[in-house]
C-alpha cells in the first residue's frame, strides 16, 4: 500500500461512498426497481439490482486469437501490448502469477484475469482433495465452458507489456441468482501448477465466515475505469445490509461495503485486515448504465461454501487447505 498519495486517495474514494450511499438513500422506491436511475443487470426474477461487473472481451481478445489459445493447450499463446495498446486498453497487466514467483513460470494464480467468455476476476484456489478449481462470479462463466485467462507476465527490453493467455479448464459450478448468489467455481486442468497467493496481497491466510459486518476489506480486482490503477487493491469497510435499499437475493449470504468496483471486477477475492477470505465481489452500483463509486455487493464465503459442499476447501497462500470451522480455518 502507498502512503501519502494512496491515503489521500483512499479518503476521496470513501468521501464519494458517502456521497453515493447518501444519494441511494435519498432515492424513493418503486415496484420492482427500488431506486429510479440505479440501474443494473435483470435477474432471474425480471427485477433490476445493482449492476453485475463483468467487461467484455478485451477487443485485442479476437475469436481468431481465441481459437489459437484454445489450440495451444498449456503452452498458451503471448500477447504482446505496446505501451500505447496498454494505455488505451488495460486488461489483465496485473501480474499473475505473482512477480515473486520463479521466473518464467506458467500458472494459474489467485486473483488472475479471465479473458472469456468476459473480462472478470478470478478469485481463490480451491480444493476438493483431488483436484484443483479456481473461483469467480456465476455470472462470469458458462456451465461446461472454457475459461482463458492469464498464466504468466513479463516485461520485455522494448518496455512491452507480454501477457501469456491459456485455457486453464471449464466450469464445473456455477450459481448467478443475484446478490448472496453469484459465484462460479472452474476446475482446473490437472496440468497447471496453482499458485494459492494474490499479487500484492498476504493471502489468503485463511477463512472468515461469520458477519463481516464492520471488518475493513480490500478486493483485489482488474477492473478499470476513473483513471484508477489497473491490479491495485481497493479498500472499504463493510456495512449493515442495504436489502431495504438495493435487494439481495439473499440476505443471509449476501454482504456490502462501502468502497468502489469497476467493471472487471467480477468474481475479485475479497479479504479482510488479517488476509482472511471474506467472499467475492458480484455487483456495483450504476447511474444509467455508468458504474459509480459507492458500494459493492458480493457473496460471502459462508454462503461459497454452502453452494460449494463440504467437499471443497479454499487453499492459503502458505498451501493449508481452511474451512468454516474457526476464523482461520484448519
Amino acid at each position: 500500500m502507498r502512503s501519502g498519495g494512496k491515503q489521500v486517495s483512499r479518503r476521496l474514494v470513501l468521501g464519494c461512498a458517502v456521497l453515493a450511499v447518501q444519494l441511494v438513500i435519498a432515492l424513493p422506491a418503486h415496484a420492482g426497481v427500488t431506486i429510479p436511475g440505479i440501474t443494473g443487470a435483470t435477474g432471474v426474477t425480471g427485477q433490476k439490482s445493482a449492476a453485475t461487473l463483468p467487461t467484455p472481451r478485451p477487443s485485442w481478445y479476437t475469436a481468431k486469437l481465441n481459437r489459437r489459445v484454445l489450440a495451444a493447450g498449456y503452452r498458451g499463446v503471448q500477447v504482446r501490448l505496446s505501451k500505447k495498446q496498454a494505455a488505451l486498453d488495460p486488461d489483465c497487466l496485473g501480474y499473475a502469477p505473482p512477480s515473486a514467483s520463479p521466473p518464467g513460470l506458467k500458472a494459474v494464480a489467485a486473483g488472475t484475469c479471465m479473458v472469456a467468455p468476459f473480462g472478470c476476476t478470478m478469485n481463490f484456489i480451491f480444493t476438493d482433495g483431488t483436484s484443483n478449481y479456481i473461483g469467480t462470479a456465476g455470472h462470469c462463466v458458462a456451465k461446461g465452458g472454457a475459461v482463458v485467462a492469464q498464466v504468466a507476465t513479463r516485461i520485455d527490453p522494448t518496455d512491452s507489456v507480454v501477457v501469456t493467455l491459456a485455457a486453464i479448464g471449464r466450469t464445473v459450478k456455477k450459481m448467478n441468482n443475484g446478490i448472496g448468489q453469484d459465484f462460479g467455481l472452474v476446475q482446473i486442468d490437472p496440468g497447471w501448477p496453482v499458485v494459492p497467493g494474490i499479487a500484492g496481497a498476504a493471502g489468503p491466510t485463511g477463512t472468515f465466515c461469520g458477519d463481516p459486518v464492520g471488518q475493513p476489506v480490500i478486493h483485489y480486482g482488474h477492473g478499470y475505469i476513473f483513471l484508477v490503477e489497473q491490479g491495485v487493491p481497493k479498500a472499504g469497510e463493510v456495512i449493515p445490509d442495504l436489502n431495504a435499499v438495493v435487494p439481495f437475493k439473499s440476505t443471509q449470504y449476501g454482504y456490502n461495503w462501502v468502497g468502489y468496483g469497476l467493471p472487471g471486477d467480477s468474481g475479485s477475492p475479497v479479504m479482510n485486515a488479517a488476509g482472511l477470505a471474506t467472499g467475492d465481489l458480484t455487483h456495483g452500483l450504476a447511474i444509467a448504465g455508468v458504474p459509480i463509486p459507492g458500494l459493492n455487493f458480493g457473496t460471502d464465503m459462508a454462503g461459497i461454501f454452502n453452494f460449494l459442499g463440504a467437499g471443497y476447501s479454499p487453499v492459503t497462500a502458505d498451501g493449508r487447505k481452511v474451512n468454516c470451522f474457526g476464523l482461520v480455518g484448519v
